[in-house]
């Protein structure tokens, strides 16, 4: 894997984080790479059938309905303050 250095403004470090701290990425550099790949595909420059094949590969962390929507609502939360 290559290496790149990203200067973040205090914000967006908070924002990343919060993710990591909710339990929805292992580390600030996963939900970095995941915001990047979402990008990319909203743009067009990934397809979203190969990028959802690629995914599908991936092992997958036991995360209950109950607690993504904890996590997404303390994210949610969160983020709004930035707003």
């Amino acid at each position: 894997m290559s290496q790149s250095v990203v200067k973040l403004e205090k914000a967006e470090e908070d924002v990343l984080v919060k993710m990591v701290e909710a339990g929805l990425f292992s580390s600030k550099d996963e939900a970095a790479r995941a915001a990047i790949v979402k990008y990319a595909s909203d743009l067009g420059i990934i397809d979203p059938v190969t990028l959802w094949n690629r995914i599908d590969k991936h092992k997958r962390r036991k995360l209950t309905p109950e607690q993504l929507m904890k996590n997404l609502e303390a994210i949610e939360d969160e983020t709004q303050s930035f707003s």
